[in-house]
């Protein structure tokens, strides 16, 4: 079966990457903030100021978008088809995707000028 990225395989390897990549980052997280409990502005201030943070961050926010990405062309293509909707199917889904990768690449990119 065809993929947003050529191939259902594929697609399914990069879910998988980018899941590891996003529990890597909340795991992270969590041990951070039990070892440095409780947590002040100052605190979070001079840990997001820090290089490797802000690229490990950028990171987590690529994957994420390409994971929502992914996840919500699967579900265009599964429910958003002519069986279920009709002669409306493509058009419907033509909005969908356009939707959706909008709002994906708007949250990616003000993410990223937020954390940069």
């Amino acid at each position: 079966m065809k993929g947003i990225l050529g191939s259902g395989t594929r697609d399914f390897i990069v879910v998988r990457i980018t899941a590891l990549v996003m529990f890597s980052y909340f795991s992270f997280l969590i041990i951070l903030i039990f070892l440095n409990f409780p947590l002040e502005f100052i605190f979070w201030k001079s840990l997001f100021g820090l290089f490797w943070i802000k690229i490990f961050t950028s990171i987590f926010l690529l994957s994420f978008a390409l994971h929502t990405w992914i996840g919500t062309w699967a579900i265009s293509s599964d429910y958003l088809t002519n069986y279920l909707m009709g002669s409306l199917s493509k058009p419907i889904k033509s909005l969908y995707n356009l939707f959706t990768t909008g709002i994906i690449c708007i949250a990616l990119f003000w993410s990223l000028i937020i954390i940069w």
